[in-house]
């Protein structure tokens, strides 16, 4: 089973953004414990702060991310892959990144069906 994780996070650039020239993600997300995908995204890139500019400011945010992974869930051979990554520019003041984490290989448990069986109490006379 496939299960996308969206992650959205406003990155501040000073003194304002006008375009992004480049933009990089790299990360280093893995299971732990057999419930958690934990890591880090690192995002690197290059932008202008107007029209006219021809020169560059270069930014670079780390951003820490961690999950636990619902019970319902066998983990134990999932596979972690970023599915999809954009940004948009907000306010000229924020650059706002989407990622999309894919989290493969998911099990489903099926959950035991219980029993219930009702014990009436024996009253002796």
């Amino acid at each position: 089973m496939k299960q996308i994780i969206p992650f959205v996070k406003d990155i501040k650039l000073e003194p304002k953004v006008y375009d992004v020239t480049s933009i990089s993600l790299e990360h280093d997300l893995k299971l732990e414990n057999n419930d958690s995908i934990v890591g880090e995204f690192n995002i690197t890139g290059k932008y202008r702060i107007n029209s006219v500019s021809i020169s560059e400011e270069s930014f670079e945010e780390i951003i820490p991310f961690d999950i636990t992974l619902d019970d319902k869930y066998d983990a134990k051979k999932v596979s972690i892959d970023i599915d999809d990554f954009y940004y948009e520019i907000i306010n000229e003041k924020y650059l706002r990144v989407h990622i999309d984490v894919l989290v493969d290989n998911l099990i489903y448990l099926k959950k035991e069906e219980k029993k219930i069986i009702k014990n009436e109490p024996i009253i002796e006379e």
